[in-house]
């Protein structure tokens, strides 16, 4: 099934990105194909560049430096490569999540009201997706760029790559220069799309699930809006019915998004776990190399640039998460606030306030998605996560003290 065209930028982008990595729907078997072509790619560079790494670590043991360097990388391949397993073991289901989400999120059908939310909606994604990617591209050319300018006067036989090779045959020499920098370059490129676009979709997702909420309170509010202008009782009586039918509406509306949200916690609780895990130590090992270790000037970009990324993607990551929550416990307190006292105690204004407070009591529990069950992500984790990474950062500074001292 292939999405509809969209004029939301962080869509469009969120949907190239998973079709380059190779998760995401196909129209036809020939598009089945390409996309399971761009998965075997995707694992095969990250099979090269994890083997790349593991050598450089072995044979750089006893250097906590280059060690931390290489760590960090091989955290990134882990992550984007678990992140695949994920999505893949839950593949009809993530699928089924997104036709679902095209077709009762992604749409148009909706009052002028509910558009301005939907625009103010897809202004959050576009602008978390535009400064996250400027900062992903940044932390690649770091990588790729430092090599190059640290070449500059060098011979061939003495040029370096982005990355330790450790093999027998003149890497430093033409053409096994060009292809081994070429490879790896395609591995940092590939590497990091892999490890962006699941967010970009988790986050995105959130923020359309917290938009539909919003909606969800509009429309409760607006039940009462004929009710008011009513003067007679069978007048009254009549709009009672009908504010009961568009209740129910809400109702069903109500229902499918914390369905929806269930769904979601399904298939992403175990990535949004590994998520918390893998920024807290990946903050530690960049705020070390960045503080503590003299590196080139480039590789000094692509770690601020890194650090940056890292931080908004964390930001757009708990903020969603954190607003899902909020939206789905207001749906409660606008409930309350529907005019239901100045409806008529006929059958139907009867049931009508029996729904009403069913609404109320589920709302007080939020939907919201938990790190596989251990603890619900919120801004709180934002702070959480800083502060682990800090310690973190701390023990290592004390370790790299104690063996510059021995």
């Amino acid at each position: 099934m292939r999405l509809a065209r969209s004029d939301d930028i962080s869509i469009d982008w969120t949907s190239l990105l998973m079709k380059i990595v190779g998760l995401w729907m196909a129209a036809d078997r020939a598009e089945q194909r390409r996309r399971n072509f761009a998965l075997i790619y995707t694992i095969t560079i990250i099979v090269i560049a994890t083997s790349i790494a593991f050598r450089d670590i072995y044979f750089s043991w006893g250097n906590l430096n280059d060690c931390v360097f290489v760590s960090c990388n091989i955290l990134y391949l882990m992550f984007v490569f678990f992140k695949i397993v994920v999505l893949y073991v839950h593949r009809i289901e993530f699928f089924a999540l997104v036709r679902y989400t095209q077709k009762n999120f992604w749409h148009s059908n909706y009052d002028p009201r509910e558009k301005v939310i939907l625009a103010d909606c897809k202004r959050v994604c576009a602008i978390f997706i535009v400064v996250i990617s400027f900062c992903t591209q940044g932390t690649c050319a770091g990588y790729v760029m430092t090599p190059l300018f640290a070449n500059v006067g060098k011979n061939h036989s003495d040029r370096i790559l982005p990355f330790n090779m450790w093999v027998k045959f003149p890497v430093g020499i033409s053409p096994y220069y060009e292809i081994s920098f070429l490879i790896q370059t395609l591995c940092v490129y590939h590497v990091a799309v892999g490890h962006i676009c699941f967010d970009y979709f988790l986050s995105i997702v959130n923020l359309h699930v917290t938009c539909q909420f919003r909606i969800l309170q509009y429309r409760l509010l607006s039940l009462g809006n004929v009710i008011e202008t009513q003067t007679d009782e069978e007048s009254l009586s009549r709009y009672t019915n009908v504010c009961l039918a568009k209740l129910r509406g809400c109702i069903q509306q109500h229902q499918a998004l914390t369905e929806y949200c269930r769904r979601l916690e399904n298939i992403f609780t175990l990535i949004i776990l590994a998520q918390v895990l893998f920024l807290s130590i990946v903050l530690c090992l960049i705020s070390y190399q960045l503080f503590l270790v003299n590196v080139p000037h480039f590789r000094n970009i692509s770690l601020v640039m890194n650090m940056i990324g890292i931080l908004c993607m964390l930001f757009m990551f708990t903020y969603s998460c954190d607003g899902l929550i909020r939206q789905s416990t207001n749906v409660g307190r606008v409930t309350f606030l529907a005019p239901w006292s100045s409806m008529s105690m006929n059958k139907a204004g009867k049931t009508l306030r029996q729904n009403i407070l069913i609404t109320i009591m589920r709302s007080n529990q939020s939907c919201r998605l938990t790190a596989s069950g251990y603890f619900p992500i919120s801004l709180e984790t934002y702070t959480g996560v800083l502060s682990t990474a800090m310690s973190y950062f701390t023990l290592l500074r004390h370790k790299s003290l104690n063996v510059e001292v021995h």
